[in-house]
């Protein structure tokens, strides 16, 4: 009996050890693989995810205030989604995404069990800002070719589906890059300045040349964050006018690229309101989202408690297609690139009410932890704001879980950063 006993406890003696050895290079390889491998990031996703579950069965977990506030503002948009649609239809793939949430908190659970550290998060940004600036800078001077620097009309997008969730997220590693190099830590980090540089400089170069606009508008928002951000370091002169010297030089070398894709937008929004009718101003890429937005407006006004249903989208759109209200290409849509028009339409006020939750409850758990005293839970608040603010900005302008890898790249991060930013979470160094 006492033998079993010590063969079936053995498990429980090397599996955490394994984890804790493992899991400095989990964040690193995951954001690595956002721009290079989908397949690596989806794999370590998995890996992440199965390795909190084993941990928190094996240790008894038992989550605190905060961490339980935390699982339900991620529980409230799939909870909502289950109920909309046994109410008004299933659809199984239009839960399949939402659900990265709950996976998500597996992910949560690990870092919260295990920790993680600054210079971790830190090497990983690195990474994905070299790769995400190498990708781009090979993609566009190569002209185009297939698999990873296939292009869209000149536009790298690497592992993602398409340039803007590439863009988006190269945008947050150079926001977040600038928050670790501005950071005050706790103990001293050699080599934050120049993993900060790598992360800044090729997260912009690939956000810039992916033509994405949600990146370059959501570019100063989330720096603001990060200028803000409690007990920051002060920026060296020698790094502003380097800073100040690479912008004006980027922006000459781009100027033309920036003003022709700003000058493409203002024109596409002067033909759609000029005539709302003509298919050429409808087809375009702004004109397309005004013209949904305006469609599911009407949906939510003639259904507004519960909306259309999320399992009824798809037949709702086909029929505006083929009536002629909608042109087919929104068939291939996902949603309707609004973050409020999209749920006001598919789940009504309800589901709106539960996404505002979400937010509200995310953005409270990173407000609150910016007043740590300890220097590095605020600097993996301030990581958690940064992504929260980019998210907020690129699913107005497209669409929340419009994109696979998009969506678990928010997903995994946020519980990342939520883990961190955890007062009760475990340093390491």
């Amino acid at each position: 009996m006492s033998t079993e006993r010590h063969h079936s406890s053995q498990p429980a003696a090397w599996l955490p050890g394994l984890a804790a050895s493992l899991e400095p290079w989990l964040a690193p390889l995951f954001l690595l693989g956002l721009m290079l491998s989908a397949g690596l990031a989806r794999n370590l996703a998995v890996l992440m995810a199965a390795g909190g579950l084993v941990l928190a069965v094996m240790s008894g977990y038992r989550p605190d205030r905060l961490d339980r506030r935390f699982m339900l503002a991620c529980a409230a948009l799939p909870a909502t989604y289950l109920l909309n649609m046994a109410l008004l239809g299933w659809n199984a793939r239009a839960l399949d995404r939402p659900a990265h949430l709950l996976a998500a908190l597996l992910v949560y659970l690990l870092f919260r069990k295990q920790g993680i550290s600054r210079r971790s998060m830190l090497f990983g940004l690195a990474l994905a800002g070299l790769a995400a600036g190498a990708l781009a800078a090979l993609a566009v001077g190569s002209g185009g070719g297939p698999g990873l620097l296939a292009l869209n009309s000149g536009r790298p997008m690497g592992p993602f589906s398409s340039p803007g969730p590439f863009g988006n997220y190269s945008a947050v590693v150079a926001v977040a890059g600038l928050a670790g190099g501005l950071a005050v830590g706790g103990r001293p980090l050699s080599g934050a300045p120049a993993l900060a540089v790598l992360a800044i400089a090729g997260g912009l170069m690939a956000a810039l040349l992916s033509e994405t606009r949600s990146a370059w508008t959501a570019l100063p928002l989330m720096a603001l964050a990060v200028l803000t951000m409690p007990d920051r370091r002060a920026i060296p002169r020698r790094w502003v006018i380097t800073g100040v010297v690479s912008t004006l030089l980027a922006t000459l070398l781009a100027s033309e690229l920036v003003g022709m894709r700003l000058a493409e937008g203002i024109s596409e929004v002067r033909a759609y309101l000029a005539d709302p009718g003509s298919s050429s101003a409808r087809e375009t890429s702004l004109g397309l989202r005004l013209l949904s937005w305006q469609w599911g407006w009407e949906q939510f006004l003639a259904n507004p408690v519960f909306g259309i249903g999320l399992g009824n989208f798809r037949n709702a759109v086909a029929s505006a297609v083929a009536a002629g209200t909608l042109p087919p290409i929104l068939n291939t849509f996902g949603g309707l690139h609004n973050l409020f028009i999209d749920h006001l339409t598919t789940t009504g006020v309800v589901g709106t009410l539960a996404m505002l939750a979400f937010w509200a409850g995310t953005l409270g758990h990173f407000i609150a932890a910016r007043r740590s005293p300890d220097a590095d839970k605020r600097l993996f608040a301030t990581w958690g704001l940064v992504l929260l603010i980019g998210e907020l900005v690129f699913s107005n302008v497209g669409s929340m879980f419009a994109s696979s890898l998009g969506t678990l790249a928010f997903c995994v991060l946020l519980a990342i950063f939520a883990a961190g930013a955890h007062p009760a979470t475990p340093p390491r160094t």
